[in-house]
């Protein structure tokens, strides 16, 4: 793993927001290959990302421990 649990948190936030950074492929590869994401490619070329199921346990997760009074 050579990303921080910071780094992964900002990707699964941003991801789960909509706003994902198609620019960091490597970053988001290393991310899919633990399961926290989906590359979704076009003809070779990233199209887009959503979280998997284990990515979209961590965003709730994530979203808890921000915003503790959502619960």
């Amino acid at each position: 793993m050579s990303y921080t649990k910071k780094d992964r948190n900002d990707a699964i936030v941003l991801i789960g927001s909509g706003h994902p950074d198609i620019s960091r492929a490597s970053f988001y590869e290393e991310l899919e290959s633990f399961n926290w994401i989906k590359i979704c490619k076009l003809n070779g070329v990233i199209s887009g990302v959503e979280l998997t199921f284990l990515g979209k346990q961590l965003l709730q997760h994530l979203i808890k421990n921000l915003h503790p009074e959502w619960d």
